[in-house]
């Protein structure tokens, strides 16, 4: 009898240590949740209220300057969403440039005003601090000549050229396209890394330079790789991923063929001589028409390197209308014959030590998984800001 009452002891013991265990398991989980979602209701708080009100209470002018284009049909419906997340940034820039050509039908068209910008982001956020600052940073210049994408640089780069002053040339100046939300950290990452990096382009997006022939052949006859032709653009789908470079997916900073202006990034006007405006008009329709790779060409022609740099997020694609995929099949031209051109025509400017190598050769530095976890995390937080003010679109 004392031996079975002690195994019932034994056992009622051990289903209490079990059931003890499983509590603390339990509770340990519960408070880990509820400290993860309250982390991402003050982040989301953080940044959807006060950071609004931080800028705009310590309002200061930065040296930097947005610069970028639109067209009409974009004007009412991603402009508004680009120019919103650029007033919601930790660091404000000194002025929000906004370059329309050609002027004449700009002037026509009667809705593409500040005014009528001003109120379409009303739409999504009615808030007075907006509206101050909207008024204090954002400004619309016409231009006569029509540059097509590239007037998001060309007019700003001529303009300080023209001043030609010390200061004018090493103004910092951050290019972007206006069909993307821009994280709260952009234009500080930039900033930061410009500084230390002062003779060298830094962005949030690039690609990687093309091969040679040469390096084709023998490609060729190691592998079912096919054979293209000089500095072709692109990659087959089992390398994009090493040839698209995204900040947000790097730890390290990485030096890259092309900067793209999808994602954001920060030239000086000391970068480029006149040739970036004046050999423009030379050159056939297509290759006007890919402006990265124009800048990134007389860039390299002037040893300015392009750098991407790592972030904590990422920013949200809102684009609805594809301008440029319009132009050129209207004219009878695709993306990858206009960037092939705009390659060749840099063929002898390229640095040589940049070119792709296959198969993750050369592949820029991962960090590891917390850091992504803490990435996604922050970049769902923001996405579901945008969301809180803009709507899903």
């Amino acid at each position: 009898m004392n031996i079975i009452k002690y195994l019932k002891r034994l056992c009622y013991r051990r289903l209490l240590l079990k059931l003890f265990h499983w509590y603390s398991i339990y509770h340990l989980l519960s408070r880990i949740i509820f400290l993860f979602l309250f982390l991402s209701i003050f982040i989301l708080f953080y940044y959807s209220v006060l950071v609004f009100h931080l800028n705009y209470c310590c309002f200061y002018s930065s040296n930097i300057i947005v610069s970028l284009t639109s067209t009409p049909i974009r004007f009412q419906y991603e402009l508004p969403f680009t120019i919103h997340s650029l007033l919601t940034q930790i660091k404000l820039p000194k002025e929000i440039r906004i370059y329309l050509s050609p002027s004449a039908i700009i002037i026509n068209q009667k809705n593409l005003t500040l005014e009528h910008l001003k109120m379409y982001i009303k739409h999504f956020d009615s808030s007075t601090i907006i509206s101050k600052l909207f008024d204090k940073l954002v400004q619309i210049r016409l231009e006569e000549q029509d540059y097509g994408p590239a007037t998001k640089y060309l007019p700003i780069i001529k303009e300080y050229h023209l001043i030609n002053t010390n200061i004018s040339k090493t103004q910092a100046i951050i290019i972007c396209d206006d069909d993307h939300y821009y994280h709260p950290y952009t234009i500080s990452t930039l900033n930061d890394y410009s500084n230390k990096y002062k003779n060298s382009i830094v962005g949030l997006r690039g690609w990687r330079s093309m091969n040679l022939i040469i390096f084709h052949i023998i490609i060729l006859f190691f592998s079912s790789s096919l054979v293209r032709e000089d500095l072709i653009w692109g990659v087959g789908d089992d390398e994009i991923s090493y040839h698209v470079i995204d900040s947000f997916r790097i730890s390290e900073i990485y030096r890259v063929g092309i900067v793209t202006a999808n994602y954001a990034y920060l030239i000086r006007p000391s970068f480029f001589d006149s040739h970036i405006y004046i050999d423009f008009n030379q050159v056939s329709s297509d290759i006007r028409r890919v402006d990265d790779i124009w800048l990134n060409g007389h860039a390299s022609k002037r040893n300015i390197s392009r750098f991407v740099i790592p972030t904590c997020c990422s920013s949200i694609g809102v684009t609805q209308t594809h301008e440029l995929e319009n132009y050129l099949i209207a004219h009878k031209m695709t993306r990858s014959k206009a960037n092939n051109h705009a390659i060749e025509w840099f063929k002898n400017s390229w640095e040589k030590d940049l070119w792709y190598k296959f198969n993750g050769q050369n592949r820029p530095k991962y960090p590891n998984r917390f850091i992504k976890i803490y990435r996604e995390w922050i970049s769902i937080i923001l996405r579901l800001k945008f969301i809180i003010y803009c709507g899903f679109i």
